[in-house]
């Protein structure tokens, strides 16, 4: 005999229909941010496990959540410093003092990689630069991992999260 379970949820359309549209929208994007940056905690945690990561690339995980569309996205990336010199993320800098967007390398890696000979100049053919190999980024695959491991609860996870949100909302303006 199978078990059949039955939710409920007048109660909850309720305080959603009588709290304002500004509300509503701050209720469902509350929710929304709120599972992104659980699913970001856990992209985090598995760039600390795979790579020997610090702060700076641990900001170039980022949660964005839609502004017109209820989602949101996880994803690696940089961001240019500001008119300050402030707000930066996602680089690392290399023993060049130059910085570079690993997180983006690392995801997916890079193809094999070398230097073209040196071409054009007169010089005797035994001193011109031959080419050379400057390697490839092995794939770290963070990111897949993360989808992987948040595919099944996220859904589950962002019906609590908004209903939360739309309670506390809802008792927090007066509706009752």
């Amino acid at each position: 005999m199978a078990q059949s379970i039955e939710y409920d949820d007048k109660n909850l359309q309720r305080l959603f229909a009588e709290l304002e549209p500004k509300r509503r929208m701050q209720a469902l994007k509350g929710g929304f941010r709120r599972e992104a940056n659980k699913v970001r905690k856990t992209a985090i945690n598995n760039l600390r496990s795979s790579i020997s990561s610090n702060k700076d690339l641990e900001k170039g995980v980022r949660a964005i959540v839609f502004k017109r569309a209820a989602g949101f996205r996880v994803t690696v990336g940089t961001k240019k410093a500001g008119k300050n010199g402030k707000g930066e993320a996602g680089f690392h800098t290399n023993r060049q003092g130059l910085k570079k967007p690993v997180l983006i390398w690392a995801e997916d890696g890079t193809a094999e990689r070398e230097t073209k000979p040196k071409q054009g100049t007169r010089r005797r053919a035994s001193r011109e630069r031959e080419a050379h190999r400057t390697g490839k980024m092995r794939r770290y695959g963070f990111m897949a991992q993360t989808l992987n491991g948040v595919r099944d609860t996220v859904t589950q996870d962002i019906r609590d999260m908004v209903t939360e949100n739309v309670t506390k909302i809802a008792e927090k303006y007066g509706c009752k």
